[in-house]
């Protein structure tokens, strides 16, 4: 049996943790081939209720842990959820973006590949976000591909990872929310990891809870950071990368 820890980072999210979760538990439960599995969460500075809440659901299920960093930062939460993870496999989710189908494929698929990213941004894939929304992360990406001399189609995208791998590199990352995991990627490719990408169908369970203005100003000011720091990030580039496969068919 397979064993995977799920990691998924939260902040202020009492009105959809329980449910959620509650779901992604029966869709699990549900899978032809069973999974030995924790799901990790990683409560970063919440206001509300969620910590509470994570701590119930830990005490009703055994294969659930909630840990707690200070500071509201995704990538913090990421990397602490990293570190504390029980198992080797480590799949990235979201609480309103997850994809059973994905942790299934991805999990065996590290056989073979260090890295496997669920890309919005591949053929097959179904993307039902708003279209400036899909227009803004394609052009992200584009900029981050010219920029960094990487060939990835969504550095944005759930991510099965080994943890002993990462361990390696975490701690030499610089950005700490909206690009962590696109910086890690980034230094993951420039050391010769071998990715695949795979379809995945992403269609949000709310609408955003944050101003687009607001939102994308934040974005595009941390992406002229890791601009900035170009580089600092790929100065260990250790081999010529032969490129990411894309699997269309799964």
């Amino acid at each position: 049996m397979r064993s995977v820890t799920i990691i998924i980072p939260v902040y202020n999210e009492e009105k959809i943790l329980r449910t959620q979760i509650k779901r992604i538990v029966e869709k699990i439960e549900q899978l032809h081939n069973p999974l030995r599995y924790e799901i990790l969460l990683v409560e970063n500075g919440s206001t509300d209720k969620t910590f509470d809440i994570g701590r119930d659901l830990s005490r009703e299920y055994a294969y659930i842990r909630i840990i707690q960093t200070d500071t509201p930062s995704y990538g913090l939460a990421f990397k602490a959820g990293i570190k504390a993870a029980k198992y080797d496999v480590v799949v990235q989710f979201d609480i309103d973006f997850w994809d059973i189908k994905f942790l299934d494929v991805a999990v065996i698929l590290l056989d073979q590949y260090d890295v496997v990213i669920g890309s919005k941004n591949v053929s097959y894939s179904k993307d039902h976000r708003p279209l400036v929304r899909r227009i803004m992360s394609k052009t992200i990406e584009l900029i981050i591909n010219y920029w960094f001399d990487v060939h990835i189609t969504d550095t944005h995208g759930l991510k099965a990872l080994k943890k002993d791998q990462i361990l390696t590199i975490i701690d030499k990352i610089s950005l700490s929310n909206h690009f962590f995991d696109t910086e890690l990627l980034i230094r993951c490719y420039h050391r010769g990891y071998h990715f695949l990408e795979i379809p995945v169908d992403l269609k949000e369970i709310r609408e955003t809870r944050f101003s687009f203005v607001v939102r994308t100003f934040e974005v595009f000011y941390e992406l002229i950071r890791m601009l900035m720091l170009r580089t600092y990030i790929v100065k260990n580039k250790k081999i010529k990368h032969p490129g990411v496969v894309l699997n269309q068919s799964i």
